[in-house]
């Protein structure tokens, strides 16, 4: 009896904690790493992998925004000026063009993170697609400290980004 009463009880915790945990505020599904610069250059502090020798020419957001659909799907680097970073991690920021258009940076797999108050121009090296984003994203982002999410949105998956240093 005590056995068939104890293996209820294994089996009920889990499923119980699972239950509630689906109800809980959104949460990053893993947690990045600390935001220290993995590598630094002439031009800034480089954050994810470190950059290939044959570093890519980086593509203005102007240039992106204005005709996206060539990018799609397809990995370079992209350079904006930061306007937002999340609160929480720093595991996204936003790039915003020269026009106020702005693309959203994540952090490839929440492998790493920016410093939260990072700012100015940056370049981002990853890959870019377009998103429709459901209410319990947008609601997330929110509450990461993201300024009204649009729910399509262009986005990097990055798995490098360098912000550049203030002249």
């Amino acid at each position: 009896m005590r056995l068939a009463l104890s293996l209820v009880l294994l089996l009920a915790v889990p499923a119980f904690a699972h239950e509630h945990a689906d109800h809980a505020a959104p949460k990053h599904e893993k947690m990045p790493a600390a935001a220290t610069p993995v590598q630094t250059t002439a031009e800034g502090a480089v954050y994810g992998a470190k950059l290939p020798a044959d570093v890519p020419a980086a593509v203005s957001l102007d240039a992106v925004v204005a005709k996206p659909e060539p990018l799609l799907g397809k990995s370079g680097a992209f350079s904006g000026r930061i306007t937002q970073v999340c609160q929480q991690m720093g595991c996204w920021m936003v790039l915003t063009a020269e026009n106020g258009e702005f693309v959203r940076v994540n952090m490839h797999e929440h492998a790493f993170g920016i410093p939260k108050d990072a700012k100015g121009e940056a370049i981002a090296y990853g890959t870019l697609s377009r998103k429709e984003l459901s209410a319990k994203e947008i609601e997330h982002l929110k509450k990461d400290g993201a300024k009204a999410p649009a729910t399509s949105e262009l986005q990097i998956d990055a798995n490098s980004v360098l912000i550049r240093s203030a002249p």
